[in-house]
């Protein structure tokens, strides 16, 4: 894994409130519950007030309409989405708010072969997801999925609900999932959803493998 070059001691941070918000299920990934213990850990040596809000249920679309509607309630200045399959560098947080975006995430690779991205720089371009190729200049895209997505909080104020819904895309010929959507929402507000090559390379997206003598070499 490629080592962060991230220095938080020269992150200047000015006060505010971050919310990480985590739709899950009955349970949290170890690996997952770990890395954000050290991202809230770091955060607040560096004087970042964060909170931590998790919304266990079954309908993703509630869950996330649900926990967006609380960090609002919060008054934080920033929403950070994290799933709980996502594994993040203590550094996470801070790097991402570092750029001064409206939106900027992080790309990570989906749970099935073959290994794609999940950041697109045209929606319904499934077949050419933007590549992991680290760059120093944040890149520009249509849609990313939403584990690991930093958001200044207002934005929700400027987009009518329901903010998460799926829905059908001719183009395509199939159903956008929410985040997608979601993105297209946030365009349509007038904003642009850049991607932080760098910190993609640290993520890694928890799922199952079946083990077996195969792998044995």
């Amino acid at each position: 894994m490629k080592k962060s070059v991230f220095d938080s001691s020269k992150w200047i941070i000015k006060k505010g409130k971050l919310a990480i918000l985590i739709p899950t299920r009955d349970f949290l990934h170890s690996a997952h519950a770990q890395c954000l213990t050290e991202i809230v850990k770091l955060n607040t040596m560096n004087g970042l007030d964060t909170q931590v809000i998790m919304d266990a249920s079954t309908i993703l679309l509630t869950q996330r309409e649900r926990l967006a509607t609380f960090g609002l309630e919060t008054g934080a200045d920033h929403l950070l989405w994290m799933d709980s399959d996502i594994v993040a560098p203590a550094t996470t947080a801070l790097r991402l708010l570092a750029h001064k975006e409206p939106v900027v995430a992080a790309n990570y690779i989906r749970r099935q072969l073959p290994a794609k991205g999940v950041a697109y720089e045209v929606i319904g371009d499934w077949q050419n997801p933007l590549p992991f190729e680290p760059q120093d200049d944040l890149v520009p895209v249509e849609g990313v999925g939403m584990g690991c997505m930093l958001m200044q909080a207002d934005i929700f104020n400027q987009i009518p609900k329901p903010w998460f819904e799926f829905g059908w895309t001719p183009k395509s010929n199939d159903h956008l999932g929410e985040d997608m959507i979601l993105c297209q929402k946030i365009a349509e507000a007038g904003y642009t959803v850049k991607i932080d090559t760098n910190l993609s390379m640290e993520l890694r997206h928890l799922g199952t493998w079946a083990f077996g003598p195969d792998l044995i070499n």
